[in-house]
């Protein structure tokens, strides 16, 4: 996706055009389960699960694993993990995010983005949690080192100091 050497300023992280006109139907207050085909499991590392109503402008967290995202996956083969969806998520289309920084290898960051509609949640419009860690991902991000053991700083300290958010849905 990106890595904290070579990715220009500004770089959108959700590389679509614009809303899909097919949409997965998520039911608020109950977990998503999400899959993922592991090319390579780069050690696991921090993962986080967001939610925007302007295609990834502007995005709130929902979800967030330290150091343990994708441990116990194996390359080349596929991973779950159930990712609760919060109740008070306004109803409608919206933009579903994974955004995971890895533990080892190249400082990057990944990626992905999937038009969901939010059924069961609230029909208020706004929704406020923290802003995603965009870490690792061009000059003037954080950087958040290689932490192959438990032992190594993993910087989470970063994720700590995520600023708070209000999305609205239009």
């Amino acid at each position: 996706m990106g890595t904290f050497d070579s990715t220009p300023p500004g770089a959108p992280l959700c590389k679509h055009p614009g809303a899909s006109t097919k949409a997965t139907r998520v039911m608020a207050g109950k977990s998503l389960a999400t899959t993922y085909t592991i090319g390579a499991k780069h050690g696991g590392g921090h993962c986080q699960w967001a939610i925007s109503y302007d295609q990834g402008k502007t995005s709130v967290v929902i979800h967030t694993l330290i150091r343990e995202c994708l441990r116990g996956a194996t390359d080349g083969g596929t991973f779950s993990i159930p990712v609760p969806i919060p109740k008070g998520l306004p109803n409608g289309k919206a933009t579903f995010m994974w955004i995971w920084n890895n533990a080892i290898g190249n400082r990057e960051l990944y990626c992905n983005c999937a038009e969901i509609e939010i059924v069961g949640g609230s029909n208020v419009k706004k929704y406020t949690g923290v802003a995603p860690l965009i870490a690792n991902y061009g000059p003037g991000s954080v950087k958040i080192p290689e932490f192959a053991t438990n032992a190594l700083p993993d910087g989470s300290e970063a994720f700590k100091k995520r600023k708070n958010i209000t999305i609205t849905k239009p």
